[in-house]
């Protein structure tokens, strides 16, 4: 009788993949050994991310108070969203509330970019655990395709 397979060895494996990309978007795939996979998640998130909250400032994207669904995606972006959500803290601590706010529509869109950003690395996140799940194995790669017909 086959006896079942012990998967205890393999959740570490797949809780690191999770943790690093939580940590630094694309981290997980670059440890499972897809580089450029990794640097183009790593450049479309921290770009969508930082961008979302260029274009309303800090103390309208990153606010807890106002945008507390949003506040939960944001955070899926790991240490960057803390980051935003230290120097949103010291804004306003050391400055006017209403003075620092962007003006709408500004304030929408930047809040649904950081959004975005962090919704996409949480299927990142998924996308590097489910490779290390995969009966392939984390390092294997698609076969090129054969020239010619037939």
């Amino acid at each position: 009788m086959s006896q079942p397979l012990d998967t205890s060895t393999e959740r570490p494996f797949t809780a690191v993949a999770a943790m690093l990309s939580w940590i630094l978007p694309g981290m997980g795939h670059w440890w499972l050994g897809h580089r450029i996979r990794a640097a183009i998640f790593f450049v479309v998130i921290s770009v969508t991310f930082w961008a979302g909250v260029a274009v309303g400032g800090v103390r309208t994207t990153i606010s807890p108070k106002e945008n507390g669904a949003w506040i939960a995606a944001q955070l899926c972006v790991g240490p960057q969203a803390l980051v935003a959500l230290y120097m949103n803290q010291k804004a306003v601590e050391r400055a006017d509330q209403e003075s620092l706010k962007a003006i709408w529509p500004a304030s929408n869109i930047s809040v649904v970019y950081a959004g975005v950003a962090g919704l996409l690395n949480l299927l990142i996140i998924i996308d590097s655990m489910a490779r290390c799940e995969s009966p392939r194995g984390p390092l294997t790669t698609r076969a090129s395709p054969r020239k010619g017909g037939g």
